[in-house]
């Protein structure tokens, strides 16, 4: 019969059953009840108890001292004398068999108390508090190893990346409560549809990692991912709400996806990126095609950052003209990046790897820096009454010290901040309008005015727009380029201008290539416009040139259409 709950069981190995006796002699004589000893002759049997869970410790003395797997619970040493020189290894304590019971009882207590509080420092080390899944660290480790068994016994493993879809938006949504009970669910599914030899591993908020070995053949290891998918993409019930999530996974097999644990993983994640471009519970199998790309987009990202540092960017101004007076009021600031290798690259050539990475933010700095040094340089040669709108990313409303660094750039340059204006996206805006909108009031206050770009590509209704310190509204170019031919986009634009009108906004339309639009548009009482008609973005030098010119009347194509 096994100990009840307050009878912690001792198994001891040992071939002499004289020194048993004498052990059980010295537990009962004051001890009675809180120990029991169990005699076992060698391991094989001692290892199912403890798999059982049922030992608090082992005594073992002689070649029993050394287990052939280990042991998980305090393995402590009977020896024949009062001294020890040094522990062997593995060993917690020993203990004098002759011992008086207040030390073997001491010894016992000791070793079980710090074997339990090193198992609980190692576990808070190892696995994640949340879900019980192994933490990135010991997921490492089991891949490591499953490599390493892969590799001896010609065995098949592979690592899957696992990333849930729409995750952020929920837990913004409804609270990180909501988020965590997800993520445990999550992790239950998971379990629930993998093996139990599979190791299932939490990587990051909502990212998750599994490897799998020794699946026979790659089909199956398909088979796997699908199930996960399909797994994940059942309805999540949360306080009544009923979410879908779904997920995308990417999957990189050993050897062939990489030599290395780094290697698999960053190739595992790379197919996710993948399989998350596709939308809609995907899953991808990495190759080397992938690779190339990911490689291209290092290197790339690596010149961008040195463009940085070496001052490799430009900014080329296009004229903004008042459809009523006739006369360039403002310019928008478009960055350039004069590549040593490939010549003059426009934005839409670095600016989406630049969000990617975070490096819009420096270089959103920096065009802020450059547009109020230019105007200044305007200002010395006559054109003070212009100003400049330069692009904010929302990547740079999330930066905490986006204010401060406005502030800072305004003071070092002296310039009127009415003469400074951002230009924002809708989808910016919408994405997490609360800290977006603190900000641009915060901006506002300063004196720098805010245009609301690409008007109509987004997801913003006029009642938000009221709530919005902006000044202008610009409209996309997509919906003037067939205002002269297309009666719906005729009409919708001149909405769009009426409507901006009532909500006391300037209205801007962008693109304007050709006359009939510039006329179109005249009629319709849009306040400015800027496009190819009027001129192409300029670098600053030939910007100046064209300034003066159109001031003394030498532009006569563009005077003779206005």
């Amino acid at each position: 019969m096994l100990a009840d709950r307050s009878t912690q069981l001792i198994v001891v190995l040992d071939k002499d059953d004289g020194a048993f006796a004498q052990l059980c002699r010295t537990l009962s004589a004051t001890h009675a009840g809180i120990f029991e000893l169990r005699r076992c002759d060698g391991w094989s049997r001692a290892y199912a108890m403890i798999e059982a869970g049922s030992v608090a410790a082992v005594l073992a003395r002689g070649d029993l001292l050394n287990p052939p797997g280990g042991c998980t619970v305090p393995l402590i040493q009977l020896t024949d004398t009062s001294s020890v020189a040094a522990l062997p290894e593995g060993v917690d304590d020993s203990i004098w068999i002759q011992a008086r019971t207040s030390e073997l009882i001491r010894c016992l207590e000791y070793s079980i108390e710090r074997h339990g509080l090193q198992t609980a420092l190692d576990r808070a080390a190892s696995y994640d508090p949340l879900t019980g899944c192994c933490n990135r660290q010991l997921l490492n480790d089991r891949l490591r190893q499953g490599m390493h068994r892969a590799s001896r016994n010609k065995q098949p493993l592979a690592v899957l990346v696992i990333d849930l879809d729409n995750f952020r938006h929920v837990n913004d949504t409804l609270g990180h409560t909501a988020g965590d009970r997800i993520i445990r669910e999550v992790s239950e599914r998971l379990r629930r549809v993998l093996r139990s030899t599979d190791t299932v591993g939490r990587m990051g908020s909502d990212e998750f990692g599994v490897v799998v070995e020794d699946y026979s053949e790659s089909a199956n290891i398909l088979l796997i991912a699908q199930k996960v998918t399909n797994e994940l993409a059942e309805p999540f019930n949360i306080d009544g709400e009923s979410l879908l999530l779904g997920c995308s996974i990417g999957i990189a097999s050993y050897p062939e996806g990489g030599l290395t644990v780094d290697g698999l993983l960053l190739h595992a994640h790379m197919a996710m990126q993948q399989a998350k471009g596709q939308r809609g519970c995907n899953f991808h199998f990495y190759d080397d095609r992938v690779n190339l790309h990911a490689s291209s987009l290092i290197e790339f990202e690596a010149a961008l950052r040195l463009a940085l540092r070496r001052n490799q960017f430009e900014l080329h101004y296009q004229p903004r003209v008042d459809l009523r007076s006739g006369q360039i009021v403002g310019l928008e600031g478009l960055i350039r990046w004069r590549h040593p290798e490939r010549g003059l690259l426009g934005p839409n050539e670095f600016i989406p790897l630049a969000e990617e990475t975070g490096l819009i933010v420096p270089m959103g700095y920096w065009v802020m820096a450059r547009a109020c040094h230019d105007l200044n340089q305007l200002s010395r040669r006559g054109f003070a009454d212009i100003h400049i709108a330069v692009n904010v990313s929302f990547r740079q409303f999330q930066d905490s010290q986006l204010l401060s660094n406005v502030r800072r750039v305004l003071r070092t340059t002296g310039i009127d901040p009415h003469r400074l204006e951002f230009e924002l996206t809708e989808t910016a805006i919408m994405q997490r309008s609360e800290q977006v909108l603190a900000a641009m009031q915060g901006i506002t206050e300063l004196g720098v005015r805010f245009s609301l770009d690409d008007f109509g590509t987004g997801y913003s209704s006029f009642v938000h727009l009221h709530s919005l310190p902006i000044s202008l509204l610009k409209i996309d170019r997509s919906f003037v380029r067939k205002i002269s031919e297309i009666e719906g986009d005729r009409k919708l634009v001149n909405a769009v201008v009426d409507m901006g009108h009532s909500l006391g906004l300037a209205v801007v339309a962008e693109g304007v290539e050709e006359r009939s639009q510039l006329d179109a548009l005249t009629a319709m009482g849009c306040d400015q416009v800027q496009g190819y008609f009027i001129s192409p973005a300029l670098p600053f030098e030939e910007l100046c040139y064209f300034l003066d010119a159109y001031r003394m009347g030498r532009e006569d194509d563009l005077l003779g259409s206005l």
